[in-house]
């Protein structure tokens, strides 16, 4: 009777969260796919029931076959509370007949007496591979529209692996934004990938942006090639010229196929070989702005528009105003100089803060760039801010814009705090570091106390040194401490860390494959960088091991931590991984912090090549 309850219960709770459970209906991101050859797309019907949808119809490719399905269901407990969860996914298989850019349409099904459609999808189709078409339709390769086997020895060209560094324009002017990346192309696979000097960037103001994780295939120079990004920045050049971008340098070990007879029949064996190359050098052609600039140009360029405002503009002496301007638009606005401020006597202007709101969209930065300044009256009257303009340079029209900002008329009045004495008018109001001088009067000249013949006054004097004694130390500790940026990166290293690999954890619980390794590797080398004193531009292998070895940790931690960062980087280039293999390499890395924490030897010294 009891059995009969308790399957009863679990029924009524499976029911319920079917019944609460969303359904879904989406297409899965198909892989790239090359003229000539097959491939697939997948839509995922989640937590419903349908029959299979009808097979949409692409240009320039013919169908196979399908809907081939599949079906999973998973169900967890988190905090004593079910859920679960089912999923459909309906594959079909095309023949790409001609290279371009379609559109996979939008595709309805029908589930729980409701319509549920795809979203449209723009899909590329790279040409074929000129080598793989030289070679036959008949000869294998190593990677999809790559280097086919060599039935020998053979030696990897320029063209098999490379990193290139590229901008989206080739002529600006000064302060206009570029967008650089740098991606690796290869037709290899890649057992290790060590970056041993990054690009520079010198004569720019750079900011990095994030890249996009997981490998792509893209055609360039009649070739295909897997594609990964390494960097992405935001540049904004400083001066006039012919500007270079210095190279990178590069430790890759690539995979390399071979055929071997055994009598019978060809296998294929896999064989490593070193490769250390360098990327392109880009040169970039800037242009100095024209002249004459406004008198009120401040070096802003780009699309901006401006405006003032000011409250109160009614007040008493001593009493604060904000006078505010914003700038908003697109360009250089990271960048921008605070406006200094002409004001009239009498008015005493605070430092001013200054508030930044930026974003990058598609190729430059948008966003607000405002400043607030305080503005306190000491002397009663009106007063005059006087109007001001906002020059910028915009590199579409090539001009100059200026936009008048309006001023402001302002009436203080006599406030409490202040002294109500008017005689001696003969000072002007500008010279406000001279005050009156007074006589005394008959209640001010007052005999002085020797107060210290008493011995309370010494005792409040011992107090006294005492804590001077204490402030004084206290100060200079907190000034060491202040100083010491290594020693405080090292002591939060540990807590930084942690938040780090909790977003590890999360992508692997959420089985985000590529955001896990990418998460994992941004936590390991931050937390080595915190911990071992090593910026982030000499973040190497070799400096690595040598300084875990220099703060005491031993040769096979050293290596599995260099283990732990090679997977990571490995990771990148093969998009297949179980949920055992990224629990394993989170235990690992887990385990690589610990052992260092636990670590008593000696501080690594500070990296200065």
């Amino acid at each position: 009777m009891n059995y009969l309850r308790f399957t009863l219960i679990i029924a009524l709770i499976a029911i319920g969260l079917d019944a609460s459970a969303q359904a879904t209906f989406a297409l899965l991101q198909p892989r790239t796919a090359i003229e000539g050859q097959k491939f697939t797309i997948t839509f995922r019907l989640t937590n419903g029931q349908a029959n299979a949808p009808q097979a949409p119809q692409l240009e320039n490719c013919k169908f196979v076959y399908g809907p081939s399905t599949s079906t999973m269901s998973s169900t967890q407990i988190i905090n004593g509370q079910m859920s679960s969860s089912t999923s459909i996914d309906y594959t079909f298989t095309y023949l790409a007949e001609k290279a371009g850019t379609i559109t996979i349409p939008a595709v309805s099904i029908s589930a729980g007496g409701k319509t549920l459609s795809s979203n449209p999808t723009q899909y590329t189709i790279l040409p074929p591979d000129q080598s793989a078409q030289s070679q036959g339709s008949g000869s294998p390769s190593a990677m999809p529209g790559g280097a086919a086997p060599s039935k020998g020895t053979s030696q990897i060209s320029a063209d098999d692996m490379f990193v290139r560094i590229s901008l989206n324009k080739s002529s600006v002017y000064e302060q206009e934004a570029v967008v650089a990346t740098v991606k690796v192309y290869t037709r290899y696979e890649i057992s290790s990938f060590q970056i041993t000097s990054q690009p520079t960037f010198e004569g720019f103001l750079s900011e990095e942006l994030d890249i996009p994780s997981g490998v792509e295939m893209e055609h360039y120079n009649g070739k295909n090639y897997y594609t990964a990004y390494l960097k992405k920045c935001i540049i904004y050049p400083q001066k006039a010229g012919t500007l270079t971008i210095t190279s990178g340098k590069y430790d890759v070990t690539l995979v390399d196929y071979e055929l071997v007879s055994n009598g019978f029949f060809q296998t294929r064996r896999p064989v490593e070989k070193h490769v250390v190359t360098q990327s392109n050098s880009a040169k970039l052609n800037v242009t100095a702005l024209p002249e004459p600039r406004p008198a009120s140009f401040n070096g802003a360029v780009g699309d901006f528009s401006a405006s003032v405002e000011m409250k109160p503009t009614e007040l008493r002496t001593n009493e604060a105003a904000s006078y505010i301007i914003k700038v908003e638009g697109t360009g250089n606005i990271k960048y921008l100089k605070t406006p200094t401020l002409d004001l009239p006597p009498g008015i005493d202007q605070f430092t001013p803060k200054t508030d930044i709101n930026a974003r990058f969209t598609g190729s430059d930065m948008r966003g607000t760039y405002s400043v607030n300044y305080t503005l306190v009256p000491q002397d009663p009257g009106a007063f005059e801010i006087p109007e001001r303009q906002f020059s910028y340079f915009n590199p579409k029209d090539k001009k100059y814009h200026t936009i008048d900002l309006r001023g402001f008329d302002i009436k203080v009045a006599q406030g409490a705090a202040t002294m109500a004495v008017t005689e001696q008018k003969t000072i002007a109001k500008g010279m406000t570091d001279i005050l009156h001088i007074k006589a005394a009067t008959g209640s001010q000249l007052v005999r002085p106390s020797y107060d210290f013949r008493a011995w309370w006054y010494w005792m409040l004097y011992l107090i006294a040194a005492v804590a001077l004694i204490v402030v004084i130390f206290i100060y200079r500790r907190q000034l060491r401490l202040q100083a010491d940026v290594r020693g405080r990166k090292l002591a939060r290293a540990n807590k930084v860390a942690a938040k780090k690999f909790k977003a590890a954890r999360a992508a692997m619980a959420a089985g985000e494959a590529d955001k896990f390794y990418a998460e994992l590797n941004r936590a390991t080398w931050g937390y080595l960088s915190d911990k071992l004193g090593i910026p982030a531009s000499q973040l190497l292998r070799s400096n690595i091991a040598s300084q875990l070895s220099a703060y005491g940790v031993g040769e096979e931690a050293v290596s599995g931590i260099l283990d732990i960062l090679d997977q990571c980087e490995m990771a990148r280039f093969t998009p297949q991984h179980s949920e055992a293999e990224m629990s394993e390499l989170y235990r690992k890395a887990e385990g690589a912090v610990k052992a260092i924490e636990n670590t008593k030897g000696a501080k690594p010294q500070r990296n200065n090549q």
